[in-house]
């Protein structure tokens, strides 16, 4: 005899519903119900592998998702030059409108270290000046857009330290927009967050993609400059993001790649060389590609869960993924789990396809995927009153035990008293 809750997920995807529920699920205080050790054993070979041949003093790999698949010095405090221009940009992303008008100031125009010749009083869209400073790394781009959206550098500054406090980047100080100023710090780690948070989105993820951005000039010719980014078009799959130089630095390279699902990214700090940062990086995304797999992790048609229903004609009801999950898993290291977070009970009526909860995937404690938890089924109220009665003569009173199924617990409470 098959079990109807084998099948309920599954009938979950495959039915139309006619009207979304009109509320969320009414429950007590939320708990996690189980951490499960998924199938997904690695294989013996992956017990233990060699680390990437990169020579670079600090670098590191990960899965776009945060997930860590090797690193050296991730924590290290280091010069990172311009590459601090990814969180020049994710603020002037909060604080403006991409077809607001700059006027290049004075400020910008001093530059002559690293800058494309922006004359004082040139007219530029902040989309514009984005992609000249994130392409051919502009430093008077930078200095631009910094004037524009802060008043001035130092309240810039003070706006581009915020935004890393409020990103949880614990060893990161800025000291200016493009990242010369030598009492500057960042670490690799943070660049990750830095670099997720610019692929995360789509108008900065498109420009860090580009191959080279026009300059307009009032008064000579347009030049055309290309990216600082040399792997764009010569790696497979390389998406972005960003470069940086200084003498104290080094060569430094932020690289975001795509294969097969999988989309990897990369840090390389401290190169001795442009090409030698290119080659490390090309190394450290070979290695992860190799021992990295998107993988199956969660089946839409698993039951994940029976959660109590109060009130309701059935006792329970079985959660699960609206979608199967998969999620890039690097081969080596512990097992993938799953922590299911549901409500201690919900109150009918429960609609099919009605959120309830989350279910996350970890691997070597970071968390890989997740996603929502829905009702496979509907589970309609019980036409009789909520609260339910016994009475049973005790000596001279009557015990009298209420059915109180909104308060906290999994089962609800009894309460009972004696009445004389």
């Amino acid at each position: 005899m098959i079990d109807p809750h084998e099948t309920a997920c599954a009938d979950l995807r495959s039915r139309r519903r006619r009207r979304p529920p009109t509320a969320g699920p009414r429950f007590a205080s939320l708990f996690v119900v189980a951490c499960v050790c998924l199938a997904l054993q690695p294989p013996p070979a992956f017990a233990r592998l060699s680390p990437p041949p990169v020579t670079v003093p600090v670098a590191t790999v990960m899965t776009m998702q945060g997930a860590p698949v090797w690193s050296r010095n991730l924590g290290s405090h280091r010069r990172v030059a311009s590459c601090i221009k990814m969180l020049t940009a994710l603020v002037v992303r909060e604080r403006t409108n991409l077809d607001d008008v700059v006027v290049v100031p004075r400020q910008a125009e001093a530059i002559n270290d690293g800058d494309v010749g922006l004359v004082r009083g040139q007219r530029l869209t902040v989309r514009q000046l984005l992609q000249i400073m994130l392409i051919p790394s502009a430093n008077d781009a930078a200095m631009a857009l910094a004037i524009h959206v802060g008043g001035t550098e130092a309240g810039f500054v003070d706006m581009m330290n915020a935004k890393a406090k409020a990103l949880g980047l614990k060893h990161t100080r800025a000291a200016d927009p493009d990242g010369l100023n030598k009492k500057e710090i960042c670490t690799a780690e943070d660049l990750t967050v830095l670099a997720r948070d610019v692929m995360a989105d789509p108008v900065l993820r498109q420009i860090v993609g580009m191959r080279s951005v026009v300059v307009p000039h009032p008064r000579n010719k347009s030049t055309v400059h290309a990216s600082t980014n040399l792997l764009l078009g010569h790696y497979a799959g390389m998406e972005g993001t960003k470069t940086g130089f200084t003498n104290p630095a080094g060569y430094c390279f932020v690289g975001s790649a795509k294969r097969g699902g999988v989309e990897l990214l990369g840090v390389v700090l401290g190169a001795t060389s442009n090409a030698g940062r290119f080659s490390e990086m090309r190394k450290l995304l070979d290695w992860g590609f190799a021992h990295t797999h998107m993988r199956l992790l969660i089946s839409a048609d698993t039951t994940l869960g029976m959660l109590p229903v109060v009130n309701g004609v059935e006792t329970s009801v079985a959660v699960c993924t609206t979608h199967s999950v998969s999620a890039a898993v690097y081969d080596s290291g512990s097992a993938v789990t799953t922590s299911l977070t549901v409500p201690a009970s919900v109150l009918a009526t429960v609609s099919a396809g009605q959120p309830l909860g989350v279910v996350a995937a970890y691997k070597d404690g970071a968390m890989v995927a997740t996603a929502a938890v829905v009702a496979a089924r509907d589970v309609p109220a019980v036409s009789v009153p909520v609260t339910s009665t016994l009475s049973a003569q005790v000596g001279a009173g009557t015990l009298r035990a209420i059915w109180e199924p909104e308060a906290a617990g999994t089962l609800g409470v009894w309460a009972a008293w004696a009445l004389r």
